[in-house]
């Protein structure tokens, strides 16, 4: 969070061998964020070689800044948030600011190269498979109970969209042939959603058909025609 600083740690050899962690250690990430991320992307399957990552600083009345670093991977997702320094594991306010900035970003790339299999993807398809750090510095920040895991504060999330929109922008645009593996991939995973979606219906449906069976009759088990048969008779049998 505070890039070319270096932090040296030291405990006790007792602690460290309990814990299994070092006795000794240096941290040192002399381009920030991006720097940090790259120490966590080690053994994953990166879908674009290219992270996305800023910062920007905000003067006059309201001041702070933001900096993020940004990957999508093949593995699970990980986006780890901070505001001024602090941990928020339950993400917020900014978290969600990041996430609207993106989708809205991808969206528009796909608007402007015509394609036209990305009109229904949401945030989710985006970030299932984002690795990344965000860290705001705000004045007076306001958090959700005294944990301060969660990130609150009314103009939090307006500020994190206005500051990654056009940097955003000109990631997707300076980088075609990465941003199109990126686009494509969560194409997929929009699609994938859908089908899912799909398919819930269809056994939703199958289920309430069954319901709606009289006690004594039962659903064919099969669903292909051939190898059933069909009984009529007259009367209560």
């Amino acid at each position: 969070l505070s890039g070319r600083v270096k932090t040296y740690w030291s405990c006790d050899k007792q602690i460290a061998e309990k814990y299994n962690i070092p006795e000794k250690t240096e941290f040192y990430f002399p381009g920030g964020l991006e720097t940090y991320l790259q120490t966590r992307l080690k053994n994953r399957s990166l879908i674009s070689s290219e992270i996305f990552t800023g910062k920007t600083e905000r003067k006059g009345s309201n001041p702070g800044s933001i900096e993020w670093a940004i990957a999508w991977c093949e593995e699970d997702p990980e986006i780890t948030s901070y505001c001024n320094t602090i941990l928020t594991d339950e993400g917020g306010s900014h978290e969600s600011g990041l996430r609207v900035a993106l989708t809205r970003g991808i969206r528009k790339y796909a608007e402007l190269t015509q394609n036209k299999r990305a009109a229904l993807i949401t945030s989710d398809d985006l970030m299932i498979s984002a690795v990344g750090i965000l860290s705001v510095f705000v004045p007076e920040p306001e958090f959700a109970g005294q944990t301060k895991t969660k990130l609150v504060s009314f103009d939090a999330q307006r500020i994190v969209e206005n500051a990654l929109r056009d940097p955003f922008d000109h990631y997707l645009v300076k980088n075609p042939v990465e941003t199109t593996k990126l686009l494509e991939w969560v194409i997929e995973r929009s699609e994938e959603r859908l089908r899912r979606r799909k398919q819930k219906e269809v056994n939703r449906k199958t289920a309430m058909r069954k319901l709606r069976l009289p006690g004594k009759l039962a659903d064919c088990s099969q669903n292909m025609a051939k190898g059933t048969e069909l009984f009529i008779v007259e009367g209560d049998s």
